[in-house]
């Protein structure tokens, strides 16, 4: 990994730290504090930019890759932290499904993490968007251990402190009849709905 990376990423989880001082809730108290217990896949709700950083620096001591649209890597600035900052690209207006064997090669082989915004694009305060299919299929391919994260946002730098809810570690059901349009709708509507109990819980809690 390039030492711009590793640069980069340390100065992100110092402004994280100091600016959005994550305040981290979990469903039910983990084996290690802010440590994935193995290589993940990480389903997060989105509400801006923001996200991946956060969740990126509440679990520093795993390596995460987020799942990014490809065209921000083009951009000023924005494109720059993206393109250091393990981050995998997604050609949203091409069918290029090259994300999905980059991300089992991230879990299986480097046995890293990886984070997928199922929602595509950012959503409004507690309204969620609802998901697109990738997350249960990559879930499905993967056949990668689950962990859903939701943030209460949207996070802001000049905003309140970001907090967010963290589910314990879970598999999809095996499909009894391969992986079919059906069995990934079905597991798609059952991650949303995951995601929306996530969200009920850390309200309660707050």
């Amino acid at each position: 990994m390039k030492i711009m990376t590793y640069i980069v990423e340390g100065l992100t989880a110092f402004l994280v730290k100091t600016l959005l001082r994550p305040k981290v809730y979990y469903v039910e108290p983990p084996k290690h504090r802010r440590k994935l217990d193995s290589p993940s896949l990480l389903i997060i709700n989105h509400t801006s930019h923001l996200d991946g950083p956060v969740v990126t620096t509440v679990f520093r001591k795993n390596k995460i890759h987020n799942l990014a649209a490809k065209d921000r890597f083009e951009q000023r600035g924005f494109g720059f932290f993206l393109r250091n900052t393990r981050c995998i690209p997604i050609d949203r207006q091409n069918a290029d499904l090259s994300w999905i064997h980059e991300s089992i090669k991230i879990i299986q082989q480097d046995k890293e993490s990886v984070a997928i915004f199922p929602e595509g694009r950012h959503g409004e305060h507690r309204k969620q968007l609802p998901f697109h299919p990738g997350a249960a299929m990559l879930a499905t391919v993967s056949q990668a251990p689950l962990v859903m994260v939701y943030i209460d946002g949207p996070v802001k730098i000049l905003g309140p402190r970001a907090r967010l809810i963290v589910s314990p570690q879970f598999h999809l059901a095996p499909p009894t009849q391969g992986m079919n349009s059906d069995y990934i709708n079905e597991q798609t509507e059952m991650l949303q709905q995951k995601m929306k109990d996530l969200m009920e819980e850390l309200i309660k809690r707050l």
